[in-house]
């Protein structure tokens, strides 16, 4: 493949493009081939949205199905964070408060609840920004806080707030298949440890043969999971987890690799509320800290009528990595969590409130007010609903007015690189696109999409966006034709 490729990008020639009339379709070589790859037998039912402009002189260098609004699945995420960097800015950190309730008497006793105040932050306990074995020491951070305040006792519980968020578990459109796995995992108020479990399995000596769960971390009190894993000659993750928000009844189907000890299948977690308030306990049990009661959530304490919390004194505020480096790892791994909260956040910076729902409303008037968006309909921040759908012209709008804003190296600086780095590593390597094709990939069943900027050999700064649904190849054959529309781009 490197190879052919190479051989492409040695024989293209660059195409000048004088311009065109009001729906005339650009007669560039770059345009005839995203019409030629639609003649393969297993395309020609798909539907394909391409479009791509040099956002210096406004030319547009191809548009095909420009305007056809379509799901584009991960690409969605770009969305998100170009509001992100509009509305919050690079440099929003989220913060999370842990305050109590009460006095702290003579002896060290604390005559009230210790809370966790969520901010919406997807960063506690990440794999993504902790090292392994690392990951809890945020909660002895804030146990050292309350220790260093002479807390010795807590005559009362550790009460978990996530009420920024609203209790809505998963966005609308999520579909069962995902949900309970580790990438359907929804946002929360008080996320941690990415809202992620691993199930523990020991599998069978030979294909076949049942499997045995010997634990779950982190613990989650009064979970029931069914196990129909088998054990299998494949060397891959076959298991599925299914599962919904706040429910203690999940089962697990599918098969992982024979004669393992410890084999570990992510999942999201049903309450991370819940999670975060339990950990807090220990930890401060860990510090020496007693706590009489056990960890409550304020989902809990609101589920028959309103609560209403107490005055209370500020002990601890822990701050996340600034939003332009959560971007950055959002775009570049494709991490759907990350984006689910930014599209939040921005919701709780318009509205008070965070909600996926609300936070879409804001993203569709915001670029409604920019470049038009006819062509974007948002369910959710990720891109995992299928009931989103986007227009390539929409997404190339939308960068070239990135391009052109304070924050336009920002988002570009975020996203993956044709054969350097995030999910287009592997991508165009050897050809001259590698290292000057930047974007953000999607990928789900029968759909495959990318969107971004090139910077062409030629100088030229290009903003382009590609999507193909319902093609009956699979999506890595997608993948070369996208890669030679690439190559083309990269000379152009």
């Amino acid at each position: 493949m490197k190879y052919f490729l190479s051989t492409i990008s040695f024989l293209l020639l660059t195409t000048v493009s004088f311009g065109q009339e009001e729906g005339e379709k650009p007669n560039t070589s770059i345009q005839k081939s995203a019409e030629s790859i639609m003649k393969f037998s297993k395309l020609k039912n798909g539907a394909f949205s391409f479009y791509a402009k040099d956002m210096t002189s406004g030319t547009v260098i191809a548009d095909y199905n420009g305007n056809m609004s379509i799901p584009s699945a991960s690409t969605m995420k770009l969305v998100s964070t170009s509001t992100a960097f509009q509305i919050l800015g690079g440099a929003y950190r989220f913060k999370t408060t842990i305050a109590y309730s009460g006095e702290i008497d003579s002896t060290g006793t604390l005559k009230g609840d210790v809370y966790i105040i969520g901010g919406g932050d997807p960063t506690l306990g990440s794999r993504h920004f902790t090292k392994s074995g690392e990951e809890r020491d945020f909660l002895y951070t804030w146990a050292d806080t309350l220790y260093n305040l002479g807390v010795r006792k807590i005559d009362g519980h550790v009460i978990a707030d996530a009420s920024i968020y609203s209790y809505q578990g998963a966005p609308s459109g999520w579909i069962w298949g995902d949900m309970g796995n580790y990438y359907g995992a929804g946002p929360s108020g008080l996320t941690v440890f990415d809202n992620m479990v691993t199930y523990h399995f020991k599998t069978g000596e030979s294909a076949g043969d049942s499997t045995e769960l010997t634990c779950v971390t982190p613990y989650v009190p009064g979970i029931k999971i069914r196990n129909y894993v088998k054990s299998a000659d494949s060397k891959k993750d076959n298991a599925y987890v299914y599962g919904a928000p706040w429910s203690t009844d999940w089962f697990v189907r599918g098969s992982i690799p024979k004669n393992k000890e410890d084999f570990k299948v992510k999942a999201s977690m049903p309450d991370p509320e819940l999670v975060c308030a339990l950990e807090f306990d220990y930890a401060l049990e860990q510090k020496g800290i007693d706590v009489l009661y056990a960890p409550l959530t304020m989902r809990e304490l609101n589920r028959d009528e309103p609560f209403t919390k107490p005055e209370l004194t500020d002990a601890y505020v822990h701050r996340s990595p600034y939003l332009s480096t959560i971007i950055n790892v959002t775009n570049r791994s494709s991490i759907n969590l990350f984006a689910e909260h930014i599209l939040c956040q921005i919701s709780v910076k318009r509205s008070g409130y965070g909600s996926t729902y609300n936070g879409a409303l804001i993203c569709k008037k915001y670029w409604n007010g920019k470049v038009g968006a006819s062509g974007l309909n948002m369910t959710d921040g990720s891109g995992l609903s299928r009931s989103n759908s986007v227009s390539s012209k929409f997404f190339v709008d939308m960068l070239t007015y990135m391009h052109k804003s304070k924050n336009g190296a920002k988002l570009k600086k975020s996203m993956a690189l044709a054969g350097k780095r995030g999910t287009m590593a592997g991508m165009c390597r050897g050809t001259t696109a590698q290292g000057r094709v930047y974007g953000k990939s999607g990928t789900m069943t029968r759909m495959k999409s990318y969107a971004g900027y090139v910077d062409s050999k030629s100088g030229k700064k290009i903003a382009y966006g590609m999507t193909m649904n319902n093609h009956t190849c699979s999506n890595t054959q997608v993948r070369k034709y996208f890669e030679q529309i690439m190559v083309k781009l990269s000379v152009y």
